[in-house]
């Protein structure tokens, strides 16, 4: 089966976030509580577990340090090829759909491995129970949630993509993107010499690939990340694959017994 990616422009995204709205309607997502009003456009501030992808606002340096060009750009896991979240997590909650990383909520225990070893911040713990929200089962506190391209409730196009105005959202075969990317940034150059394209390489090569008008520090992207390989720490798997049998199917349990596999490995 041909890989399949989502390609997003930044130079066309006009931050109208109908893929935000569109990603929360399909998947039954509550809204985010919000204390008071950002100092800055993107709202929410960052993903979370209970929103899937957001446009995130940032200023970049124009010809005129005076005048900061608005950048926008449409965040979400970028599915890596070699995934931290995979390799860290004890219980096997995580796994590849074909090419796509998913959690597996009746998996997951919550012990926040994830959430720590994603160097892009994309999963995140349910800070309460969400009893009429969710898709293919409620939004559960303390389980780990994030994008999953829309294959638990599965459709050819995703949501976002769908429900994109301005084009700046494309979803089609990786080897096609690739090369839409490619020719496209030729263009880009012109006016961003900095110009670049994300999620070729990083981490195995992602199923995101973003094509950014400025190097991707200044977007929060970091250059060069490295994967975790399993073989660097003693996290305890061993011993929780053997002490998880004593906790009777509960995720708290299950955590306090993996926080003393850790213990024991250390």
């Amino acid at each position: 089966m041909a890989d399949k990616a989502f390609l997003v422009d930044t130079t066309k995204c006009t931050g109208c976030k109908a893929c935000q709205t569109a990603c929360k309607q399909w998947n039954n997502l509550p809204s985010d509580e919000i204390s008071s009003f950002p100092h800055e456009y993107t709202s929410p501030e960052k993903l979370s577990a209970i929103t899937f992808n957001h446009v995130i606002i940032t200023g970049i340096e124009s010809a005129d340090s005076s005048i900061p060009i608005l950048q926008m750009m449409h965040k979400k896991c970028f599915h890596c090829e070699i995934a931290n979240c995979i390799t860290v997590c004890p219980a096997e909650a995580i796994y590849k759909n074909n090419y796509w990383v998913i959690i597996d909520q009746e998996k997951c225990i919550g012990c926040d491995e994830c959430v720590r070893a994603c160097v892009y911040n994309v999963p995140h713990l349910a800070n309460k129970d969400y009893n009429e929200y969710g898709t293919g089962g409620f939004i559960d506190k303390d389980k780990a949630y994030k994008c999953h391209a829309c294959t638990v409730k599965a459709r050819e196009i995703p949501a976002c993509v769908s429900a994109c105005p301005s084009d700046a959202l494309t979803f089609d075969f990786r080897l096609k993107i690739v090369a839409i990317a490619k020719k496209r940034l030729k263009i880009i150059k012109k006016n961003f010499p900095d110009a670049c394209i994300y999620g070729l390489e990083e981490f195995g090569g992602m199923h995101v690939i973003t094509i950014l008008k400025d190097i991707p520090e200044k977007f929060g992207l970091p250059t060069n990340p490295r994967p975790i390989k399993p073989t660097e720490k003693r996290d305890g798997k061993e011993y929780y694959g053997f002490l998880s049998g004593l906790s009777f199917g509960m995720p708290s349990v299950k955590r306090a017994l993996y926080k003393l596999s850790k213990y024991l490995a250390s």
